[in-house]
């Protein structure tokens, strides 16, 4: 049975063809696109700055992930320590920003989804996946999560019920969310 291709090698096969193609039936977008393609896989010569810096962060990336194992996480220290892996972190939350990715071309996006584990909005994920274990306590214990229980997932739920509450009696809970919440079957509120 073949293996499946990556989702970089899927990438590459995309733009491998758009790159065979003659510039003038490729888009503006498609042409900035195989730019960063053939620097990517280093061929061409792209003499952006610009094109050269990305394509250098990507492969930091893919080498950090290579040898992590993971995406670079950021440090819970304050100031943030000027660490390789910090400046990935910090690389990756500019490339996130929605004025930064509107001004991608389509070969950047792709690009960044390549990298495994990656996601444009990790907060919201994260948001999501509490807002799962809660629904998931809820129907397993038939009762809410208590902050001072034995079990640390237990009291980490029950901690985020708490946020998510004193969010909402801020005014700081954003709607989607607001609405989400009261529309779960175990409401938090």
């Amino acid at each position: 049975m073949p293996e499946q291709q990556s989702a970089l090698e899927q990438l590459h096969a995309r733009w491998r063809a758009f790159a065979a193609l003659p510039a003038a039936l490729l888009t503006t977008d498609q042409r900035r696109s195989v730019d960063f393609y053939l620097a990517d896989i280093k061929r061409g010569d792209s003499a952006d700055p610009y094109v050269l810096r990305w394509i250098t962060m990507t492969h930091e990336l893919d080498e950090f992930i290579r040898s992590h194992r993971r995406l670079p996480l950021a440090s819970a220290a304050r100031p943030r320590p000027r660490t390789p892996e910090q400046q990935l972190v910090d690389q990756l939350a500019y490339q996130r920003r929605p004025s930064t990715r509107a001004a991608m071309v389509e070969y950047q996006g792709a690009r960044l989804e390549a990298l495994p584990g990656f996601q444009w909005e990790p907060h919201n994920d994260r948001w999501d996946a509490w807002l799962e274990q809660h629904q998931a306590f809820w129907s397993r214990e038939q009762r809410p999560p208590r902050r001072r229980a034995v079990d640390a997932q237990e009291a980490s739920i029950a901690r985020w019920v708490a946020h998510q509450r004193a969010m909402e009696r801020a005014g700081t809970l954003p709607a989607d969310r607001r609405a989400r919440l009261l529309s779960a079957r175990f409401r938090v509120f």
